[in-house]
C-alpha cells in the first residue's frame, strides 16, 4: 500500500491510496466546501475534531462555519501532517489505542468532549475503513466514560456540596504528610487481599500502609495497623466502610477529601486524625489556605486506589505495591472479608434470594470495573518502573498494562528497609483551626454565587446550556439549574 499524489484537474494537490482518491481529481476544494455546508450539528461545537482529513481542504471551511470552535485531527498517515490547520494533531496506533484514548482525555476532559463534534473525511474512512471503525469504537468508548463521570458528578452534587460543608464546619486538629523515605504498599479490598494479609502482618514494618476505606477493616482485623487509611468517596455506602473507625482504640490518620462523605464524631474522636487532602480544581484549596489548613494535593480519579497511586507517587521516590488492586469480575465475595457492605447485606439473605444468587450478581463484569482498569492500563507507562501490583501469586484474569505483577518471594529483593519505624516520622501537626460557624456560611454563601464552582458539581446542566443552539433553550436550561442550585443552597445555608 502507497500513498500518491498528483494534481487535480483544477491543477490543486490531490492523492489516494490504495488506488483509493482521498479528494476528488477535478477540485477537491469544491468537494471539500459542499461537505462542510451539508453538516449540520445538533449543537455548537467548541472543538471540530476531523478524523484523517487527508490534505486538509476541509478545515478551512470548518473555520468559516464555525468561526468560534477549534479545529483538529487524528491522523492515520503522518505523510499529512499539517499544524497550518490544528490546534493540535493525534496520530492512530493500531498496536495502541490507548495512547490515543488518554491523549484525548487529557486533552479535553470529560466536560469540553461532550462540546466537540467528531467527523470522518469521507473518502478516509473508505480507504482506511478498519482504521476508521476503530477510532469511533474508542471514540464511543470514550464519549460514554465522559458521560459517565458528568452523571456521577452531578448525581451526587447535593451529598458532595453538604460533605464539604460538614468538613470545613467540623475539622479541628489535622496532620500533613511528610515526604515517605520507605516503599509504600496500597491496600485495596479485592479478594486477591485475602491470603495476602499473613505476609502483609509480618513485613508490615517495611512498608508506609495506605488502606484505601474498605480494606481498613480486613487490615484491623488481621492486626495490621495502616499508617495512613484514606476516604475519597462522597456516597452513602462509602461512608460505611469507616463504621469500624468508632469503636478502634489505635491511633490512626484518616486522609479524606472534603467531598467525602465521613461520619460526623470521627472529626472529634481523639485516636483518629485527619489528613486533608484537596484536589486543587474545585476550590477546596484556596477555602483551606484561607482557614489555615494544611494539605496534600490529590489527584481526582474514578476509584479511591487511582487517587491512592497518585498520592504515594507523589511522596515517595521508593517502589510503590498495590495489594488487592484486583479490577475485575469474580464468581465469589467482591472484596475481601470482613467487609461493611456484606455484614450488612447478609441480614437480607433467604432461602429465595441466597447469598450465592447475591455474591454472583456482585461479581460480574461491570462498566465501572473496565473504565477503572483501563486508567491503570493507560497510565502505566508512566508507573511501570517502580509500581507493581503484589499478590500471594493470586490468578487475575487481566494485566494492569505495564505495571508488573510480583509474589512475596520476589518482593523481597525490592525491599531494603527492615527497620522499625515510626508513623509519627511522617506526619506533620497544623495549628487549632479559629473559625466560627458564621465564616464557613459566608464563604458558603460567596461559592454558591460562583460560576466556575458551581460548574463541578451540576456539568451536565451547564454543558445543556453552553450546547443550547437558540435562546428559548438556553433560557429554560437556565432556569432548571437556577432551581437545582437554590434546593441545595437552602438546605445547607437555612
Amino acid at each position: 500500500m502507497s500513498l500518491e499524489f498528483s494534481k487535480a484537474k483544477n491543477q490543486a494537490d490531490t492523492c489516494k491510496w490504495n488506488s483509493v482518491f482521498l479528494h476528488s481529481s477535478y477540485n477537491p476544494q469544491a468537494e471539500a466546501k459542499r461537505f462542510v455546508e451539508t453538516l449540520q450539528p445538533q449543537f455548537l461545537p467548541e472543538n471540530i475534531i476531523i478524523i484523517e482529513p487527508a490534505l486538509s481542504y476541509c478545515a478551512i471551511f470548518f473555520k468559516e462555519k464555525f468561526p468560534n470552535a477549534k479545529i483538529y485531527s487524528i491522523r492515520f498517515l503522518k505523510d499529512f501532517k499539517c499544524n497550518n490547520f490544528f490546534e493540535k494533531e493525534f496520530f492512530f496506533e493500531q498496536n495502541n489505542l490507548g495512547k490515543l484514548e488518554t491523549e484525548l482525555f487529557n486533552t479535553f476532559g470529560e466536560t469540553t468532549l461532550l462540546k466537540s463534534f467528531f467527523i470522518s473525511w469521507p473518502p478516509s474512512a473508505k480507504a482506511f475503513e478498519d482504521f476508521d471503525n476503530q477510532v469511533w469504537h474508542l471514540l464511543k468508548s470514550l464519549l460514554t466514560k465522559a458521560k459517565t463521570i458528568l452523571a456521577t458528578r452531578q448525581f451526587f452534587a447535593k451529598r458532595w456540596i453538604i460533605n464539604q460543608f460538614n468538613f470545613f464546619s467540623n475539622i479541628q486538629n489535622s496532620l500533613a504528610i511528610k515526604k515517605i523515605d520507605l516503599p509504600i504498599l496500597i491496600c485495596g479490598s479485592g479478594i486477591s487481599l485475602q491470603h495476602s494479609l499473613v505476609h502483609i502482618k509480618k513485613m508490615q514494618n517495611s512498608f508506609f500502609i495506605i488502606a484505601c476505606s474498605s480494606a481498613i477493616k480486613p487490615l484491623l482485623k488481621n492486626n495490621i495497623v495502616p499508617d495512613l487509611c484514606i476516604s475519597t468517596d462522597g456516597g452513602f455506602w462509602a461512608k460505611k466502610h469507616l463504621y469500624c473507625l468508632q469503636n478502634e482504640n489505635k491511633n490512626l490518620k484518616l486522609a479524606i477529601v472534603p467531598e467525602a462523605n465521613v461520619l460526623q464524631k470521627l472529626f472529634f474522636q481523639k485516636n483518629i486524625q485527619i489528613v486533608p487532602l484537596a484536589y486543587c480544581d474545585n476550590f477546596d484549596n484556596e477555602i483551606m489556605k484561607n482557614l489555615n489548613i494544611q494539605f496534600n494535593k490529590a489527584m481526582r480519579n474514578g476509584t479511591i486506589s487511582g487517587t491512592a497511586l497518585e498520592l504515594a507517587f507523589s511522596l515517595t521516590e521508593k517502589n510503590i505495591f498495590l495489594c488487592g488492586i484486583d479490577l475485575e469480575a469474580t464468581t465469589s465475595f467482591v472484596h475481601c472479608q470482613p467487609n461493611e457492605l456484606e455484614i450488612e447485606n447478609a441480614t437480607n439473605d433467604f432461602k429465595i434470594k441466597t447469598q450465592d444468587n447475591r455474591i454472583f450478581s456482585q461479581g460480574r463484569n461491570s462498566f465501572q470495573l473496565e473504565i477503572y482498569k483501563n486508567w491503570f492500563v493507560n497510565e502505566s507507562n508512566r508507573f511501570a518502573s517502580r509500581v507493581f501490583r503484589l499478590s500471594d501469586n493470586f490468578n487475575f484474569s487481566g494485566e494492569l498494562g505495564k505495571i508488573r505483577n510480583i509474589n512475596f518471594d520476589e518482593l523481597q529483593s525490592l525491599i531494603k528497609n527492615k527497620n522499625e519505624k515510626n508513623s509519627n516520622d511522617f506526619f506533620t501537626t497544623t495549628s487549632t483551626l479559629q473559625k466560627s460557624g458564621k465564616t464557613i456560611v459566608e464563604i458558603f454563601d460567596a461559592l454558591f454565587q460562583n460560576e466556575t464552582w458551581l460548574k463541578n458539581y451540576f456539568p451536565c446542566d451547564y454543558l445543556l446550556v453552553e450546547r443550547a443552539k437558540t435562546k428559548a433553550e438556553k433560557d429554560l436550561y437556565n432556569k432548571n439549574l437556577e432551581t437545582k442550585i437554590n434546593e441545595i443552597k437552602n438546605k445547607i445555608l437555612k
